[in-house]
C-alpha cells in the first residue's frame, strides 16, 4: 500500500515538472520573439515626413518705417448753395463722375434773369449816351463834364450787368473740379438757403496719405522717399507713392511729426477717409538673413523654425529657436538663430518633431516663387 502511494506521488511530481518545463519554454520563447521584434523595430528608422524647404538667404534690404495712415482727397468738398431759392432742375445722379464746370443744380432764376435783362437794357442806353457825348465833345458842342458823366454812367451800367450775371450764376451749382459725387442731399422743388448741403465731391486720383512718425525718425525721412500702402479688405493690393511734404513742427503732445505722401489710385480701389498701414522705405540699407514668413512658427514662448540637416542617418529636422525682425513682402528678417544657406522647412511643419526624418517634396503651387522654393539635394 505504501509503495503505491509513493509511486503516485512520483508520477504527480513528474507531471508537474513536465508542465513547468513546457510552460516555461513557451514563456521564454515568447520573450525571445518579442525581444527580437523590438530590437528589429528599434533598428528600423521611422517613416520620413514629406516637407518643402527653402534656403535662408543673405540679402540687403532698405530700412523702413511703418505707421498707421489715413487717406484724404487731393481735392474734396461739400457743395452748398450760395443763394436762396427753389430747386427747379437736378442734372446729376448720386455716385456720378463729373467734369469740372458740369451743371449739377439749378435754382429758380426768373427774377435774376429779369434783372439781368433790365441791366443789359440800361447798359445799351448808357453806351449810346456816352457815344453821343463823345461826338458832341469832338465838335465842341458839349462840356467835358457831361462826357465824363456819360462815361461814368456807362461804367455803372456795366457793373450792374456783371452783378446781375453773378446773381444768376449763384443760382447754379457746378462741379468745381473733376471728381466723383456722393449722395444727393436735396430734392426737386425743395427750397434751399445759403449753405445748404447739396452733394459732396471728391477727387480720387491721386490720394493723399497722412501719417505721423516719432521725432527720432525725422532725420531719416526726406521728401521723395518711397511709400507703400496696404488696407484691410484689399489684402493682395499694394499702392505705391512718394513722400511729398513733412510737417514744419513737432506735435507738443505726441512728439511726432506729420508726413504726407501721394499715391496712385488709377483703378479707383481706394476712397478718401479709409485707413491702412503705410511702409516708408528709407535710403539707408542693412544686411539681413531672409526666410519666407511661412517658415516661422510663432508661439507665446518664442518663435522657431525647422532646419533640415544632412546626417549619416539621412535628412533630419532640427527645431531652432529664432528671433525675427521686420518683414518685406513674403519674407522676414531672422536676426538670431540662422545662418545664410541653411535649409528651412516651409510646408509640412505640423507633422514634424525634433529629430524627425524628412524627405524633400516640391512646394505646393503658389506657396512661393519658384525661384525661392527648392526640392533639395
Amino acid at each position: 500500500m505504501a509503495s503505491r502511494k509513493v509511486q503516485l506521488a512520483l508520477r504527480i511530481s513528474y507531471m508537474l515538472i513536465f508542465v513547468i518545463i513546457v510552460y516555461g519554454g513557451v514563456i521564454g520563447f515568447n520573450r525571445f520573439v518579442t525581444g527580437k521584434f523590438l530590437s528589429a523595430m528599434a533598428s528600423t528608422p521611422p517613416p520620413a515626413v514629406g516637407v518643402s524647404v527653402a534656403k535662408a538667404k543673405a540679402q540687403t534690404w532698405a530700412e523702413k518705417l511703418q505707421a498707421t495712415a489715413s487717406l484724404s482727397a487731393e481735392q474734396g468738398t461739400m457743395l452748398t448753395s450760395q443763394s436762396s431759392g427753389t430747386v427747379t432742375a437736378l442734372h446729376f445722379e448720386s455716385g456720378q463722375t463729373v467734369r469740372k464746370g458740369t451743371l449739377l443744380v439749378q435754382l429758380n432764376d426768373n427774377v435774376a434773369r429779369a434783372q439781368l435783362a433790365s441791366a443789359q437794357a440800361k447798359l445799351l442806353n448808357a453806351k449810346q449816351q456816352m457815344q453821343r457825348q463823345r461826338k458832341l465833345y469832338t465838335h465842341q458842342a458839349t462840356s467835358e463834364s457831361n462826357l465824363q458823366a456819360a462815361e461814368a454812367s456807362y461804367r455803372e451800367a456795366q457793373a450792374a450787368v456783371q452783378s446781375a450775371q453773378a446773381t444768376l450764376a449763384n443760382l447754379q451749382v457746378r462741379a468745381p473740379f473733376n471728381g466723383h459725387l456722393g449722395i444727393r442731399q436735396v430734392s426737386l422743388g425743395q427750397y434751399v438757403k445759403p449753405g445748404t448741403d447739396i452733394v459732396d465731391i471728391q477727387q480720387w486720383n491721386p490720394l493723399r496719405v497722412d501719417f505721423s512718425l516719432p521725432q527720432g525718425d525725422l532725420s531719416r525721412v526726406a521728401v521723395g522717399n518711397t511709400v507703400e500702402l496696404s488696407v484691410s479688405g484689399l489684402p493682395h493690393a499694394h499702392f505705391a507713392g512718394k513722400v511729398t511734404a513733412l510737417g514744419s513742427s513737432v506735435n507738443n503732445s505726441t512728439r511726432t511729426v506729420s508726413v504726407q505722401a501721394k499715391i496712385d489710385n488709377a483703378k479707383d480701389q481706394l476712397r478718401p477717409g479709409m485707413f491702412g498701414q503705410v511702409t516708408l522705405r528709407l535710403a539707408q540699407q542693412r544686411k539681413v538673413i531672409a526666410v519666407p514668413t511661412i517658415a516661422i512658427t510663432y508661439r507665446t514662448y518664442g518663435s522657431y523654425v525647422y532646419v533640415v540637416k544632412h546626417t549619416d542617418k539621412g535628412r533630419i529636422a532640427t527645431q531652432v529657436i529664432v528671433k525675427t525682425g521686420p518683414t518685406q513682402g513674403n519674407y522676414v528678417d531672422v536676426t538670431h538663430g540662422l545662418k545664410p544657406g541653411e535649409t528651412v522647412v516651409i510646408a509640412g511643419q505640423a507633422s514634424l518633431y525634433q529629430g524627425a526624418h524628412v524627405k524633400i517634396v516640391p512646394a505646393p503651387k503658389g506657396l512661393l516663387d519658384t525661384a525661392t522654393a527648392t526640392a533639395g539635394n
